[in-house]
């Protein structure tokens, strides 16, 4: 009998879902070679060993970055439609980078039915994102909100923003 959740054998994805995933992801190889900056360090995932408590795991979808060894700038892709609590898992990746480094730049690219202010993603994500939505908040948490998904030039110019802000030289 099946009593919610996501069915052995499926998941919980679709082609829009892992279209805003593999930008994120792509766009990060991307900055990675064309930054080349010194001190600047992209990883796909954190390590246990840099998770507080050497337990769970953390691989945001636009990897986490790092300047001179310091956290400064992670970011996620979520894409939900406007029902269900998928962008609750969210919570834990932030949770576990903020630890890490309280400051960090945690910037979230919400799509579907779901991303606006008054729907799933941006009730859910309220809470986090005090300062509103739709705008880079330095050192804090950014969300960006679009039903129909985003362009690959408007991803990579929040996300090498977001990184550029954080040099500290």
């Amino acid at each position: 009998m099946f009593r919610g959740g996501i069915q052995k054998g499926t998941v919980a994805t679709d082609a829009a879902a892992r279209k805003l995933d593999n930008q994120c992801k792509d766009i990060a190889k991307e900055l990675v070679e064309e930054l080349n900056i010194e001190g600047l360090e992209y990883q796909r995932k954190l390590s246990k060993d840099q998770i507080p408590g050497n337990l769970g795991a953390c691989e945001p979808d636009g990897g986490a970055w790092f300047f001179n060894g310091e956290l400064i700038a992670v970011f996620e892709a979520k894409k939900q439609q406007d029902l269900g609590n998928a962008i609750e898992r969210w919570f834990k990746n932030q949770y576990i980078c903020r630890a890490i480094n309280p400051g960090v730049n945690y910037v979230t690219f919400c799509s579907g039915e779901g991303a606006y202010k008054e729907g799933v993603i941006g009730k859910a994500l309220a809470v986090a994102h005090l300062d509103g939505f739709n705008k880079y908040v330095p050192n804090g948490n950014s969300c960006y909100m679009s039903k129909d998904g985003y362009t690959h030039r408007r991803i990579k110019q929040v996300m090498k923003k977001v990184i550029l802000a954080q040099l500290v030289f």
